[in-house]
């Protein structure tokens, strides 16, 4: 409750005082970049109407009068706030997202205590609800006193602001807030606002696939940025500046002149600026505002004490303390960097310094300026430096600081720093003077640490991947103990550990025994391929209880064989194309120069097919769509995966699920540690692909393969290699789509007689859905008069998936309608066109081979009297006497087909035999 009063004041007291102020700057209409908002009337929320960045903090605050109607409708396109937002007394307003449904960023240059985001003493505030907020880039967020919100524990704060404490205060109203997010069902990424909007992401298949110039866009269009992920110009994303601009440092934004001097800003070294830098004092001539040069000029602040991240932030302009500079810094993500850019500039302290309690600093580095303490007045009338319960304090000032630093007067005092050993503490203790009692430094520091030097001789020497030799030189002493203390390195990191370091991961340590005389040699094993190593040697000398540690050294382990990649996604896009997605293993991902990727068809036991009656039993299965799609997750060791929200993939396959990842390579699996098929060859199946092999350089982490059978098992290898070195096969198996256009017969034949029989003929289809199961004759029979308004159905006759033709007997009639379909894995009833077929009697297939006879003895006369013609050109006799008792014309034959059949026989007929 102290800490919450305390909050309280802080914010009433800045409230009070920015509220003081006179807002004279209005949005800058033709940007959308505004300067600080301040909002405590309705007429001033408006003023936010043209804003798209606030350059500086936005409070909405003391709208006490306010009601649920007076927000009704209001909503603002807010995209970024570069300093921290305040939400205090607000009555009426239910969800901060209706004001700002489009607020993005906070990039938290200004922090109000050590948080960005505030939201405090809101009575009818139910739902934060700023569903576009994807970063916070420094601060935390607070919220508190909201009864009645809701969905405060739904949201991944630690994925918006990350490395930042969050405070949320409890609802009174639990039993109304049972609704719980829908978005995926995986509990990991179930995060939600409220119960229609789910939370989104920058990184991973749940983000936006945005262009890589956007940090957030809309979900459809990929280049309409929410904001700018670096540059921005007039709206536009952009990679740099453009010429001829001024940089908004604070954000990245580009502006003009004017619309800097509009923000109250200035031009200085290409950059819009609200202040001088260190050194520089602001310099106004002929209304032409810059900064000049000015070695001397100085800030002189008062007693500091630096106990949030604002505090620190404040002291960024001190060189001299008038007074006394306390630092008690708990517990605050990142705050050795923030000690070292705003406190790095302070020279002189007059009265004393105490640094206690804070437990993120291991260095007083961050004093890198510090050349005078002056004693004016002293702690406890004694003391110029207390540094008091520093439980991770391993070193103190730069050697720059310490070999120039002067004391005025007062002595100093270290107690309870249990890894600072007592020879920093000596070494500066030469520079006060006053010396302290024993009681001020003895027995309280160092405790904990390696603070002498063991001279041993170290030498390494890596085996291979996984093993090193460890040989070291004993002193002379007999009744010394030695011990072998490593560490593997945390991947991409470049601090110094030591043994006292707090680090996720605990020193081993080897006990060596010694036979006196004798070098000491020890075998490392079971090492981490490509990975470094911390190591050193502690020496402790029983009779005289000291401890001494040995110079840590480095060394790396060879790469050896990669571990396998890790696929996440193996996800049929279509009938014929495969997404293949995955993640490298952490330790191999900087070494991989290429990958392998091999693909098999799976072939279909054709002896398990046939022995299923699939005429009898013409149930296809339902389609399993979790076959079409693979999607796991990867171990801690492996990069980060896409994982989907919802079970929809980056693929949008329908139906797939993310699930936990497997070890498909356990101790159980003997098929793991034995020799791999090699590498198959191009091979088709038709016009498909059977077996195929790629080789694709890396890094890369997807791959699409094209020209697949639809409807089919495919198996895929995937194989990480280090130059000729590759890792075992990472496997999965994944089945196409199925297509539409597949499984379709071809009718190639189709005849009926007076009896009702009709014969049938057909070739299979071109392309099938996995195999064909069965094909059914379809013969339907037309109305019996125009008006009948009996419908038939089609009589259906199925056969094996051997046979290609079929004789039946049905209804005797003139004419039928025959089709021929097919039943495949995919489908029960795919079919091509219904042909007509007109029966055709014995008396009518007479004429028609009188028809043929006919037509055949004239094409025989015609070649012959060409023939002839060619032979003898004077003969000028025509063989066929061409007289006007023919009674012909040009376009009319001496006798029609249609006087011997039907004209609708003989189309009919065309058609169906094409």
């Amino acid at each position: 409750m102290a800490a919450t009063l305390a909050l309280t004041w802080v914010i009433l007291f800045s409230a009070c005082h920015v509220f003081g102020q006179s807002l004279d700057s209005m949005p800058f209409e033709n940007n959308g970049v505004c300067s600080k908002m301040i909002c405590n009337t309705l007429e001033k929320l408006n003023e936010l109407k043209n804003c798209m960045v606030v350059v500086g903090n936005l409070q909405v605050s003391l709208l006490e009068k306010a009601k649920r109607d007076d927000f009704e409708g209001i909503s603002f396109n807010l995209r970024e706030v570069t300093g921290y937002v305040v939400f205090y007394r607000v009555i009426g307003l239910e969800s901060i997202g209706q004001l700002f449904p489009n607020l993005t960023r906070i990039r938290g240059a200004q922090l109000l205590n050590d948080y960005s985001l505030i939201v405090y003493d809101m009575p009818n505030l139910k739902e934060i609800g700023l569903y576009s907020l994807l970063r916070i880039d420094r601060g935390g967020i607070i919220v508190w006193a909201a009864p009645q919100a809701c969905y405060l524990n739904t949201i991944n704060w630690k994925i918006i602001a990350p490395r930042s404490r969050h405070v949320l205060g409890s609802s009174d109203v639990k039993m109304q807030c049972v609704s719980t997010c829908r978005c995926t069902s995986d509990v990991e990424t179930n995060y939600c606002w409220n119960y229609k909007k789910c939370q989104r992401y920058v990184e991973g298949p749940e983000a936006d696939k945005c262009s890589e110039q956007c940090l957030g866009c809309k979900k459809t269009n990929g280049n309409s940025c929410s904001v700018c992920r670096n540059y921005t110009y007039k709206g536009r994303c952009l990679s740099k500046c453009p010429n001829n601009t001024l940089l908004l440092s604070m954000n990245k934004y580009c502006l003009d002149k004017e619309e800097c001097s509009h923000l109250k800003g200035w031009p200085w070294n290409n950059t819009c600026v609200f202040d001088c830098p260190l050194g520089y004092v602001v310099s106004n001539i002929s209304n032409n505002i810059s900064c000049r040069l000015c070695p001397k000029c100085h800030k002189t602040c008062n007693s500091l004490v630096i106990q949030a991240t604002s505090a620190i932030q404040a002291a960024q302009r001190c060189v001299y303390i008038n007074g006394s500079l306390t630092v008690h810094i708990r517990a605050i993500p990142e705050a050795m960097d923030e000690l070292r850019t705003y406190l790095g500039q302070i020279e002189e302290v007059s009265d004393f310094i105490v640094i206690y309690g804070s437990l993120v600093i291991t260095s007083l580095e961050f004093l890198s300026s510090l050349r005078y303490i002056g004693g004016r007045n002293l702690k406890d009338n004694k003391y110029s430096l207390v540094v008091d319960g520093m439980v991770n304090l391993q070193s103190l000032f730069t050697p720059n600081v310490t070999n120039n630093l002067k004391i005025g007067r007062g002595a100093l005092n270290f107690s309870r720093n249990p890894v600072l050993c007592i020879n920093h503490i000596e070494q500066l203790n030469r520079l006060f003077p006053v010396k302290p009692d024993n009681s001020d430094l003895l027995h309280s520091n160092g405790y904990s640490g390696g603070c002498k030097y063991a001279s041993v001789g170290l030498q390494i020497r890596v085996v291979n991947e996984s093993s090193a030799l460890v040989m070291f030189t004993p002193m002379e002493e007999p009744d010394v103990h030695y011990t072998i203390l490593y560490i593997r390195l945390p991947i991409g990191s470049h601090k110094m550990f030591v043994p006292e370091t707090c680090s996720d991961s605990e020193w081993h340590a080897i006990n060596v025994p010694i036979h006196f005389g004798k070098n000491g040699l020890v075998e490392l094993t079971s090492l981490r391929p490509a990975s470094t190593y911390a190591l050193c040697i502690e020496s402790y000398d029983a009779p005289r209880k000291y401890l001494a540690r040995s110079t840590i050294f480095n060394f790396t382990t060879p790469v050896g064989k990669p571990e396998p990649p890790f696929i996440s996604e193996l996800v049929a896009n279509s009938s014929t194309l495969v997404v293949l997605r995955w993640v490298d293993h952490k330790v191999y991902r900087p070494h991989i120069t290429r990958y392998e990727i091999d693909l098999t068809i799976i072939d279909i036991n054709l002896k398990n097919v046939g022995i299923r009656n699939h005429c009898k039993d013409d149930n296809i299965p339902e389609i399993d769509y979790f076959r079409h799609a693979v999607v796991m997750r990867p171990p801690s060791d492996y990069d980060r995966s896409c994982e989907s929200m919802c079970g929809v993939l980056s693929t949008v396959t329908a139906g797939a699920l993310v699930e936990d990842y497997l070890d498909f390579c356990s101790d159980e699996d003997s098929d793991c540690n034995i020799d791999e098929e090699k590498a198959p060859t191009n091979t088709t199946l038709g016009r498909f692909v059977r077996t195929m092999f790629l080789n694709i350089s890396g890094p890369q982490n997807d791959f699409q393969i094209g020209g697949l059978a639809p409807y089919r098992d495919y198996r895929f290898r995937l194989r990480a290699c280090v130059g000729d070195i590759c890792s075992r096969s990472a496997r999965s198996v994944v089945r196409t789509l199925y297509s539409d256009y597949a499984d379709v017969p071809k009718l190639t034949y189709a005849n009926a007689n007076d009896d009702g029989e009709i014969s049938v003929k057909w070739k299979p289809p071109d392309f099938v859905n996995g195999i064909v199961l069965s094909y059914s004759v379809q013969v339907l029979i037309p109305k019996i008069t125009e008006t009948d308004d009996i419908e038939f159905s089609p009589n259906v006759w199925c056969v094996a998936a051997e046979k290609f033709n079929l004789v039946v007997k049905y209804i005797v009639t003139k004419k039928y309608y025959v089709r021929v379909c097919s039943s495949s894995l995919a489908q029960s009833n795919a079919c091509g066109e219904w042909k007509t077929v007109i029966a055709v009697t014995e008396y009518t297939q007479n004429w028609w081979f009188a028809v043929l006879f006919g037509l055949l003895l004239f094409i025989t006369s015609i070649a012959v009297c060409v023939y002839c013609k060619k032979r003898d050109n004077t003969d000028q006799v025509p063989l066929i006497d061409m007289t006007p008792t023919y009674n012909m014309t040009d376009t009319e034959p001496p006798f029609m087909l249609s006087d011997l059949v039907p004209l609708s026989v003989f189309v009919d007929h065309n058609n169906y035999t094409m």
